[in-house]
């Protein structure tokens, strides 16, 4: 699994894919991102082993990634 941000003219921009593996136990890589999303002041979108989530609040990039390590360690260790 990987997460990855970053900031674009002015937004913050947010990535994740899982491995097939883990997708194949019905995980999709938007649910380590729904919370991302929205504290970026934003949403979350894709299907399966890639989505991508963006946002206004670029301050919050920080805050955002640690919560999605917080959410992708609680999936992995399910």
């Amino acid at each position: 699994m990987v997460v990855l941000g970053t900031e674009h003219d002015g937004k913050a921009l947010l990535a994740a894919a899982i491995t097939p593996s883990l997708h194949d136990t019905g995980t999709e890589a938007s649910h380590i991102l729904i919370p991302a999303g929205r504290t970026v002041g934003g949403g979350t979108g894709g299907k399966g082993p890639i989505a991508r989530a963006g946002g206004r609040r670029v301050q919050a990039l920080d805050e955002v990634l640690t919560i999605a390590t917080r959410d992708a360690a609680r999936v992995l260790g399910e």
